[in-house]
């Protein structure tokens, strides 16, 4: 009996640790059970999941912090009893900060408008260039795959865009997955007369921008998966990046410069491009 209260009581302060995390769909936990922890690069190729236009946000910090719910537990069904109780309450405090990051990044869409309205037609595949012979459309797909969800992101002062997506592969049930990570490219600075030509309707200007960034994502998730990027040897160092919520501080080595940029590696073992201290915000290019 004290070993079933000892196991109810673990499960009691999972299920407390689990309601702590909102849903996010920029956000992943690196996970990788691939065999060798790689894929052959012949059999690298990748769909967009739930998304087939771009989808372009405003940049906000998330603030999933909510006040504090006070609630009084219930003694009389015992162990069992406070368990379902704190399963619930843990379920509430999850939905109501999951409500709140929505709520904060309907408030930075609003910021964005113009910017939405002049890239919610464009189709994704018009953007991947050299890489349109990796993609796989139509159902079913295989659990070979890489999944894609492309997430591109404007400031308020819609002049800095950059991209985020979670990559991942499913296992062959499809309810798990054998490999997930997040990568995320930052993109030019956008000087009046960009951002005029852009708001005023110049597609081809806005598709290169765009591009650079999608493409940009594809090329690092290829390398990441063929494991092109294993064999770094590199010293983790501090790199301050810079976001509309000031300079943060972020530990980990660059796989690779390429074009200007700085691909790296943080200690989550997420993948950013990043332009390199030196060089003026360009686009991402996947061959220079």
């Amino acid at each position: 009996m004290r070993l079933y209260s000892c196991f109810l009581m673990l499960t009691v302060l999972s299920l407390v640790g689990c309601g702590s995390t909102p849903y996010r769909d920029d956000y992943a936990q690196y996970t990788n059970q691939l065999s060798n922890g790689t894929i052959s690069e012949s059999g690298f190729q990748f769909s967009f999941e739930d998304a087939t236009f771009v989808d372009m946000r405003g940049v906000y910090l998330p603030d999933d912090s909510i006040d504090s719910t006070q609630i009084m537990y219930q003694g009389a069904g015992g162990l069992v009893g406070l368990l379902a109780q704190i399963g619930t309450h843990s379920a509430i405090i999850q939905s109501q900060r999951t409500e709140k990051l929505v709520q904060e990044q309907e408030k930075a869409n609003q910021k964005i408008l113009s910017l939405i309205e002049v890239t919610k037609d464009i189709p994704l595949t018009t953007l991947i260039g050299e890489y349109d012979a990796l993609l796989l459309q139509g159902d079913p797909q295989s659990a070979q795959t890489i999944r894609m969800k492309p997430i591109f992101f404007s400031n308020a002062e819609m002049n800095r865009l950059s991209l985020k997506s979670v990559v991942w592969l499913p296992n062959e049930g499809q309810n798990d997955v054998r490999y997930k990570n997040l990568i995320q490219i930052y993109g030019p600075t956008l000087d009046e007369l960009q951002r005029n030509r852009i708001l005023n309707g110049d597609r081809e200007e806005l598709a290169q921008i765009l591009s650079s960034l999608l493409k940009g994502m594809i090329y690092i998730a290829k390398n990441e998966l063929t494991g092109k990027y294993t064999s770094t040897e590199a010293k983790q160092q501090t790199f301050l990046i810079e976001n509309d919520a000031g300079v943060k501080a972020i530990r980990g080595t660059v796989v690779e410069e390429k074009c200007g940029y700085q691909i790296i590696k943080d200690i989550r073992s997420w993948y950013m491009a990043y332009p390199k201290p030196a060089t003026t915000m360009q686009n991402f290019k996947t061959q220079c």
